[in-house]
């Protein structure tokens, strides 16, 4: 009775059945109820939010009611983010024997909307094709393999462009518009009087469609390694942006007494420790977590005291000031359990540490660029990031604001691989 209420002192029978239906349902005494309504909403999208709006404005809706309101207007804002950001590209189905490389690409363009640029190969060359429900990028690497002189790549554009050289074979995994390729397997093996050990260095590198933006840092996780004689593997993850970078630098990375090409931010490198002596393959899977920013913001703190903290979205904040000049220190925190291995990595991405500013009671800004400190645990309960810059200011003047921008909202688009039996050198 009360929800039916609540609806006739809203005036919401003016709305589609269905949906005031949906919203006396937030109210139900079932939280299975409440929960389904809740889900059921977020699915109408755009057309729930003037009806749930009213029930947040109106002075007569209890305030359980408006929470519930209110998250399902979050729920429905981040979806209609997320659609922009990231849609499902469209797969491929062929199936050609003796057909020109020329009608083969015309019809892949056709079927995944996407421009191919081919004038430095020779079209005239016969392909046969047998795919189903197949990523682009899966396809394409059919097209080139054992090729001599047919390669491509994807340009800034989002278009494909062939070229007449020998593509590098990887061994790779393919979802939807991503691709993880194995860039390298390293087998360092030791002889001694006591044992005969191996050790393993791993790369992984990913790409994607750049008709999709996600963050260039890519999370890369192994969940299970073994090799062919059934041990299970430790597996150690690298930081492959630890050392120095400049101009000109192909940076390599020292594993014991051998080097490995850094992959890159969209990369990791991983060492792999326990491998039986005897062994000559691994198997192993794992996931890829590509990070799509949602939502850029302007982040404030209004008259900060000497420590600050804030929510915002999945990250807890934290502004801390010491001394004179001033020492100002942003750190980022995230639970231990909610932590994903390539965390830490994109806060690189979502803060811009250029944007830094801190103003005085008379308006003066004193922007500043914030440099990374380090990483690692806080507490048994946090993991975090730290940013440190000094400013040099009047001490006498009180602190109006300081502020910055922060993706505080992104969409994790997860790849699961997997690969079985890649010998070992």
């Amino acid at each position: 009775m009360r929800s039916l209420l609540i609806v006739l002192a809203l005036g919401l029978f003016t709305q589609d059945p269905g949906l005031r239906e949906l919203i006396q349902r937030l109210e139900d005494d079932r939280a299975e109820s409440r929960e389904k309504a809740q889900k059921d909403l977020v699915a109408l999208g755009e057309a729930a939010i003037p009806a749930l709006k009213e029930v947040i404005d109106s002075v007569k809706s209890p305030g359980e009611l408006k929470l519930r309101a209110a998250t399902v207007i979050r729920e429905i804002e981040v979806n209609l983010k997320a659609a922009k950001a990231f849609r499902e590209p469209k797969r491929i189905t062929l199936k050609v024997d003796d057909r020109t490389l020329r009608e083969v690409l015309e019809e892949l363009a056709r079927q995944a909307d996407v421009k191919i640029e081919a004038g430095g190969i020779d079209v005239t060359a016969q392909v046969d094709l047998d795919v189903t429900e197949a990523p682009l990028f899966e396809v394409l690497d059919l097209l080139c393999r054992d090729q001599a002189e047919r390669t491509w790549e994807a340009q800034e554009d989002g278009s494909i462009r062939f070229s007449r050289d020998r593509q590098v074979s990887c061994p790779a995994a393919y979802g939807g518009p991503f691709r993880l390729r194995v860039l390298s397997i390293n087998a360092q093996r030791n002889n001694d009087f006591k044992a005969r050990t191996v050790v393993v260095t791993l790369v992984l590198v990913t790409d994607w469609d750049r008709r999709f933006k996600p963050s260039k840092v890519v999370d890369i996780e192994l969940s299970k390694v073994v090799d062919d004689q059934g041990t299970a593997l430790e597996v150690s993850p690298v930081d492959a942006t630890v050392g120095f970078r400049g101009p000109g630098v192909n940076l390599r990375i020292g594993i014991g007494v051998n080097t490995v090409q850094d992959p890159g931010e969209s990369g990791r490198v991983f060492v792999l420790r326990g491998l039986n002596p005897a062994a000559t393959s691994i198997s192993f899977e794992g996931t890829a977590r590509f990070n799509f920013p949602l939502d850029q913001r302007e982040i404030k703190f209004e008259k900060p005291g000497v420590s600050e903290s804030r929510e915002v979205g999945d990250t807890t904040i934290r502004l801390t000031r010491v001394g004179m000049p001033e020492n100002w220190n942003l750190s980022f925190h995230k639970s231990p359990a909610a932590t994903t291995p390539g965390w830490a990595r994109t806060i690189a991405q979502r803060f811009d540490a250029d944007s830094f500013v801190v103003v005085d009671q008379d308006g003066g800004e004193f922007p500043m660029t914030m440099r990374a400190q380090s990483r690692g645990r806080f507490s048994p309960d946090e993991t975090g990031i730290w940013y440190q810059a000094f400013v040099q200011r009047n001490a006498g003047k009180a602190l109006k604001e300081v502020r910055f921008r922060f993706v505080d909202q992104t969409l994790v688009k997860p790849m699961p691989f997997k690969f079985t039996n890649l010998s070992l050198p």
